[in-house]
């Protein structure tokens, strides 16, 4: 009877493990993915770099949004639709932006991590802020324009697919945030231009009319930190969806930027796409601007590289403002070379479709930039075009006492902007994490404050932060919790090293300090030195 009894009781609980199986044994990741969570412990390092402070965009800061900021998506909502859509057409544009966002909402979805599948934990036990980490942000009850409580997604199901009953809160949101970024990029332009055909003037009638009042425009210090808010990777549309759905209200905009109809310009596609909706060609008739130029217009602050080009498909505006540190081709300027007989079909990771290649491994040492400038290094920055940080080429520079650098410029963003960029690397570009690789780079060259005051008086490093400590220390800290798998610049790390071990450069080097520092001293030594060899010369003769 006991084992029976035994058996029976395992039996039920089999069968009730057994239902806590989910249904679907799926475990990799949609290939649309690509707005992630910040992983825990590089969140820890400093949580407010990753967190909008004015305005949240997309699913997982809208329970947090401010209520200022909510109520002036709304408005900005329906200034767009009063200034920039003629009456008969409004309705008709509304109903094809819903209609195309409730046709992608599976593909919207996707985008987004569904941070259930992730293993965080804090390491510390104490409260764990990042709540996303068990259940999608998009699946949290939220409020609805109306004020009712609503959920977007039934959190408890583990298929994506399914739906709770309401699900306008979703496309609600999704509407309301394109269309809001499509005034603020719009009005942007608007005062771009503005401000360039009246030389900054502020006392016109367009200006007071138009700008002087505007909540966003019309204050710089708000400006940049929306700008701010829009990069942060947690912060984000899909730019697919910001794409299409522009494309379709460009059609319509009688602010001077839409397209006009196929019988009037004979640049436009052959397909029903607009010139906003894709790059148009360079001599277009077409007085539209595509979304993308919209966009780099609105980033403009970050794209310090002015000659390079922009992607045709950035994945969102983190990924975008990533490119504008990168090379066109980031393999054309690679400092660490393959073999030149060797192509790669695949510049983001190559060794996907070149079993030859051997990806460099990360750097294990690196001297300090004041030890490798003791040793006779010197940083020069690069020519002024050339800001990217992927901007080195393999020459004979370092053999020669050299190190020509991509200039920096650090400023109060510039530990969000990192941040947010490296955290998507982390993430989404494992394998080419060319901005965590620099910084890691740069963090061997700056260890101390004498390190990073060098690279300043070089002019490689442009201080707008504050003391040199300053600089050293944000360095320092953007590493941690980045897990650096390769680095591009392990081939000039160990030229480097090589340089510091020589005796050579390093004797070279004391003699240039000791006895050639400033003019005077060079001369004094010179000077030395003549009278050295007379007086050398005057003894030998003594002795013929």
């Amino acid at each position: 009877m006991a084992g029976g009894s035994g058996s029976a009781s395992t039996s039920i609980d089999i069968e009730g493990l057994l239902k806590d199986f989910p249904d679907r044994m799926q475990t990799t990741l949609p290939k649309e993915l690509c707005i992630y969570h910040v992983p825990v412990d590089i969140r820890q390092v400093n949580k407010d770099a990753y967190t909008p402070q004015v305005i949240c965009i997309g699913p997982i800061h809208q329970k947090n949004e401010n209520q200022v900021m909510k109520e002036l998506k709304r408005r900005y909502f329906k200034q767009f639709l009063i200034n920039r859509l003629p009456v008969e057409k409004r309705k008709p544009v509304l109903e094809d932006l819903v209609e195309t966002i409730t046709g992608r909402v599976d593909k919207i979805r996707n985008c987004y991590e569904d941070a259930a599948y992730e293993l965080c934990k804090d390491p510390k036990g104490c409260e764990l802020k990042i709540h996303n980490c068990y259940e999608d942000a998009a699946f949290e009850p939220r409020k609805d324009p109306k004020g009712c409580e609503a959920e977007i997604l039934d959190c408890s199901e583990d298929d994506s697919s399914k739906r709770c009953e309401d699900q306008n809160v979703f496309w609600k949101m999704i509407l309301w945030d394109a269309v809001f970024i499509f005034e603020l990029f719009l009005k942007n332009r608007e005062f771009e231009e503005y401000k360039h055909k009246s030389q900054g003037q502020e006392d016109t009638e367009e200006y007071q009319k138009n700008y002087k009042h505007d909540y966003i425009i019309a204050k710089p210090r708000l400006r940049s930190a929306v700008q701010r808010d829009l990069i942060l990777l947690e912060n984000q549309l899909p730019f697919f969806i910001l794409q299409v759905l522009y494309g379709i209200v460009s059609k319509y905009n009688i602010t001077g930027y839409s397209c006009p109809p196929k019988t009037v310009c004979s640049c436009l596609p052959e397909t029903d796409k607009t010139c906003c909706s894709c790059l148009p060609e360079t001599d277009c008739c077409c007085p539209c601007i595509a979304f993308l130029e919209l966009t780099c217009t609105f980033f403009k602050n970050y794209n310090k590289n002015k000659n390079k080009t922009s992607p045709e498909k950035p994945l969102h505006f983190t990924d975008l403002v990533r490119s504008f540190f990168l090379p066109k081709d980031p393999n054309t300027e690679d400092p660490n070379p393959r073999d030149p007989n060797t192509k790669d079909p695949n510049p983001k990771d190559p060794s996907t479709k070149d079993p030859n290649f051997k990806r460099p491994k990360p750097i294990k040492k690196l001297y300090g930039a004041t030890r490798l400038h003791q040793a006779g290094m010197k940083f020069k920055p690069k020519k002024p075009h050339e800001y990217n940080i992927k901007s080195w080429t393999k020459d004979d520079s370092i053999k020669k006492g050299e190190l020509h650098f991509p200039t920096l410029e650090i400023d109060d963003h510039t530990d969000c902007i990192f941040r947010n960029l490296m955290a998507l690397e982390q993430c989404h570009y494992p394998n080419v994490a060319f901005i965590c690789e620099y910084v890691k780079f740069l963090d061997f060259l700056v260890d101390t404050e004498e390190d990073a005051d060098l690279l300043i008086k070089s002019e490689v490093i442009v201080n707008r932060l504050g003391e040199s400590d300053d600089v050293a220390k944000l360095i320092n800290k953007l590493c941690q919790g980045i897990v650096e798998v390769h680095s591009c610049y392990s081939n000039i790390a160990k030229d480097l090293n090589d340089y510091y071990e020589s005796w050579y450069n390093t004797s070279k080097a004391y003699l240039r300090r000791q006895y050639f520092r400033n003019v005077w001293i060079g001369t004094g030594t010179v000077v030395g030195l003549i009278v050295l060899v007379i007086t050398l010369g005057s003894f030998v003769r003594s002795f013929f």
